[in-house]
Order: C-alpha cells, then sequence, then structure tokens
C-alpha cells in the first residue's frame, strides 16, 4: 500500500476554529481521514475492501460526533462496521466521541506507517497524521466543549483530570475542602464537568457529586501548584534588584529574535513566577535571589504559538555575570538546563508548531541554541552579530564570518519526510557547515558537518547550575 498525492486539508487548528464544538471539529478531521483512506493504493483486493469500509465508517462518525458527542453510537454504527477491532459482544454503550477518537489515532498511524511516493508527500502525511491525533487529544479530555479562551484556561484541569471508576469512593473532605470552597474552583469544576460529562455536576447524586468533586479538586491542586511561597522581604529583594540592575545586558540575546526588555514591574512578576517553582542549595532560596537576578527579557516563539522564551541575567559564584533560560507555557515554568528533556516536555505540553517556514527557523534556532553538549552549544552562525559577544579578535572574526557565515537555508525533504536544513554553526572555536532533518514532532538530527575553520577567535561558554556563562580567554579550550 502507499500513498500517491497530497490531500486537500480542512482547517483543524483549534485556535483558528473558535466558536466551533470539539465535536464539530472532530467531525472535519474524520473527513480528512476519509479521504485520506480512500487515497491510498493497493494491489490487494481485501487491503482495498477495508479501507473503503474504514473510510465510510468516518463518514458516518463524522457526521454523528458533529452533531452530538456524547450521545450513543450503537444509533449509528454496529459492531461488525469496524469488524470487532473497536466494540466489545458485551452491552457496553460507546459514546461518539469514544469512536471518533479511536478512528483517528487508527488513521493518524496509518499516515506515518504508509510510504509516499516521495518526501514533500511523506511530510504532508506527517503533518496531517498529527493535526489528528491532536484533534483526538481535544476529543478525549473535552468532548463537549466549545473553542475558545475558556476551554483554553480550562486545558490544564482537564489534562491532570483522573476520571472516576466505578465503584470509586469519595476522598475524605479534610483534603479537599479548602479547595472546594474556592469559588473560582467551584466555576471551573462546573464548567469542567460539563465538558466531558455534558450534564450538571449539581444534578449528580450526592456519593457521585462528591467523587467527582474529589477528582476535580486533585486536578485542580496539580494544576495550580503555587510551588514555594515569597516571603514579603523576598518578594521586596526581587523588586529592589530590577528597579536597580547592577550592569547593562552583558551578551546578546541566546537567539535572534524581536526580544522585548522587561521593566521593573513586568520583571518582578516574571523572576517571581520562576521562583515559586525553581529553588537552589540546601536552604531552597528562590533562584531569582541565589542568582542575584536582576534583568529579564522574554521572546514569543512562533515555533510553540506564542509561549514564551525568557533569559534572565544574574551572578554565579565569584560574581561572574551569566544568563539562564526559562519557558513560560499555560502551566509550567521549564528550565533550559542544556539537556534535550526540556524541549520535549515543550512539545508535549503545547505541541511544535511546524506548519510555516518562519516557525521551522525559529524552532531550529532554538534548538540549536539551547540543547547543549559539555556546556557549549552548536551555535548557528547567520552573521558576524551572531558571535560577536564571544569574540577574542573582533576582526579576525569579522573576516572568518564574511567568508563562511550564511542564513539557514531549507533544503527540501529527505526520503522520510523530514524537512532538511544547511547551515554554518560553530562549535567551540571551529566553524562548521552542517545538514539537519527537522520531524514534524520536534526531533532534530545533525546528518552531516564538514570543517570550515578551525583556531576561530571566540571563547567558549560552560554551564555553571543554569546561567551560561563564558570562559575567560585564558582557559579557553
Amino acid at each position: 500500500m502507499h500513498v500517491k498525492a497530497a490531500l486537500r486539508t480542512p482547517e483543524l487548528d483549534p485556535a483558528l476554529r473558535e466558536g466551533d464544538t470539539v465535536g464539530a471539529l472532530a467531525g472535519d478531521a474524520l473527513l480528512l481521514a476519509a479521504d485520506f483512506l480512500d487515497s491510498v493504493e493497493s494491489d490487494d483486493t481485501d487491503a482495498r475492501k477495508t479501507l473503503a469500509d474504514e473510510a465510510q465508517v468516518c463518514r458516518k462518525m463524522a457526521e454523528a460526533v458533529a452533531q452530538a458527542p456524547l450521545r450513543n453510537s450503537s444509533q449509528v454504527l454496529a459492531p461488525a462496521d469496524l469488524g470487532g477491532r473497536f466494540f466489545t459482544l458485551t452491552e457496553r454503550m460507546w459514546p461518539n466521541a469514544e469512536v471518533a477518537s479511536y478512528l483517528l489515532g487508527h488513521v493518524a498511524e496509518l499516515m506515518k506507517q504508509l510510504p509516499a511516493t516521495d518526501g514533500a508527500l511523506k511530510n504532508r502525511l506527517l503533518l496531517d497524521a498529527q493535526n489528528l491525533q491532536r484533534v483526538q487529544t481535544l476529543l478525549d479530555i473535552a468532548p463537549n466543549a466549545r473553542l475558545g479562551p475558556r476551554l483554553t484556561e480550562l486545558l490544564p484541569l482537564l489534562r491532570n483530570l483522573e476520571r472516576p471508576v466505578e465503584g470509586e469512593t469519595p476522598f475524605p473532605p479534610l483534603l479537599i475542602d479548602g479547595v472546594t470552597a474556592d469559588p473560582v474552583f467551584h466555576a471551573a469544576a462546573q464548567d469542567a464537568y460539563r465538558i466531558v460529562v455534558g450534564r450538571e455536576l449539581n444534578d449528580l447524586p450526592g456519593m457521585a457529586s462528591a467523587v467527582w468533586s474529589g477528582k476535580l479538586a486533585l486536578a485542580w491542586l496539580r494544576t495550580h501548584n503555587e510551588g514555594w511561597s515569597f516571603t514579603t522581604t523576598e518578594a521586596a529583594r526581587i523588586m529592589e534588584a530590577v528597579r536597580s540592575p547592577r550592569e547593562p545586558w552583558s551578551r546578546s540575546p541566546g537567539m535572534p529574535g524581536d526580544w522585548t526588555d522587561l521593566d521593573s514591574g513586568a520583571a518582578a512578576e516574571v523572576l517571581r513566577l520562576i521562583g515559586a517553582h525553581h529553588r537552589m542549595g540546601k536552604t531552597r532560596a528562590p533562584f531569582p535571589l541565589a542568582g542575584f537576578c536582576d534583568r529579564v527579557r522574554t521572546l514569543p516563539l512562533a515555533c510553540h504559538g506564542g509561549v514564551m522564551l525568557i533569559e534572565v541575567q544574574g551572578r554565579v559564584s565569584g560574581g561572574t555575570t551569566g544568563i539562564a533560560s526559562f519557558l513560560l507555557t499555560e502551566d509550567k515554568i521549564l528550565a533550559v538546563d542544556g539537556n534535550s528533556a526540556w524541549i520535549h516536555d515543550l512539545n508535549d505540553a503545547v505541541g511544535p508548531h511546524l506548519h510555516d517556514e518562519g516557525a521551522r527557523l525559529d524552532y531550529i534556532r532554538l534548538f540549536m541554541n539551547c540543547v547543549r553538549y559539555e556546556g557549549e552549544r552548536f551555535q548557528p552562525t547567520e552573521s558576524f552579530e551572531d558571535l560577536a559577544d564571544r569574540a577574542t579578535d573582533a576582526d579576525a572574526l569579522r573576516d572568518l564570518c564574511a567568508g563562511h557565515a550564511r542564513a539557514i537555508q531549507p533544503a527540501g525533504f529527505d526520503a522520510e519526510g523530514r524537512w532538511l536544513f544547511l547551515l554554518v554553526v560553530c562549535h567551540r572555536q571551529s566553524l562548521f557547515a552542517a545538514g539537519l532533518a527537522l520531524t514534524p514532532d520536534g526531533m532534530v538530527e545533525m546528518i552531516d558537518d564538514r570543517i570550515l575553520a578551525e583556531d576561530v577567535p571566540v571563547r567558549s561558554e560552560r554551564l555553571d547550575g543554569l546561567f551560561v556563562v563564558l570562559t575567560s580567554e585564558e582557559t579557553r579550550s
């Protein structure tokens, strides 16, 4: 089996479908799934019949889930419609949303597995599979929701919600009374239950209401864990620091972009948020105070839908100035610690948004500048300015960059559907011509490298905790 032609993809980005229901979004995703199944070519007669049957089921469910995601699917399908691969012979009733979720996941896996006639088409299939899986996730956690700001606000709570199982008993009231008494929680719980179940929480019998309230309260606690609290003195120290920074920014931003240098009020708020979740040393001091942080700048990331990249300037032991980086999502503060786990956590939380070239270049720059090997990055070198704050001989470095630096260049696709890029990187004191491959789910692989120049006059970097600092000229390797 293989696919020969790309399909017209409906708009499946929830951010661009505000006002529609999740069921309507899932219905459009199922129509795409049906068109895909019809486009698959095979010499096997049985395989063609199976694909045609599955496409027909997708079209039936597309209308059903759009109109009534929580209605019993047996009104639309019979167990034989899916050949026993989903339904059982029990009397259990499967909601339309659950059957639709299965179908979207099944077709997404086919899209990822089937070969295509060229790399560009395979890439399109991988993107379509990613879109189907995003809709599937939304359908799983919020089948009765309407797309818009309130759903976006509730998503962290819904992601953390563990639904009750039959026969489960309520939590001891003392564990959750403080949460359930909060009117903000009460409103969120009512909306979340309506989004998940399609009924009113207040209409449940006492025992069932207590079980659901307990589950929602625990999810609320996990979502709104504010970390360590700040004393009045600590908050005042942060405000004093950002009002009177010790020095200007010591270095250019870690990646190019439209950065904003925050004023003292906004900077203090961001530092308090970081300090509530990141502590240092045996005393568990807030990171911004332990690191003497006094400057903050931010960059919205196109590759992650506007998630904010944050850089803070502070000092390490001995007074050396360094810069630490964090990412602010809806419900997390991720520390950029030089490893790759943080970017995989970010991709899991919000998904990489790689549908246009600008976002893909944004992602490449983020990955290459923030994922490090032994404290050093493979820094994209698009101009002299990228390396200027590391220069030990500015004139010599400028001459080298004039001969070697270049903008990151998209280079089509490989057979696996990965985007390819050509670029120049600086690692330690060498310049390399490199080739990268990027998958739609955010995995980056260096597939080629060729040395261009050695003994480049730049200082090395090292990590001191979360801070990136420059080594002295005498100790550079």
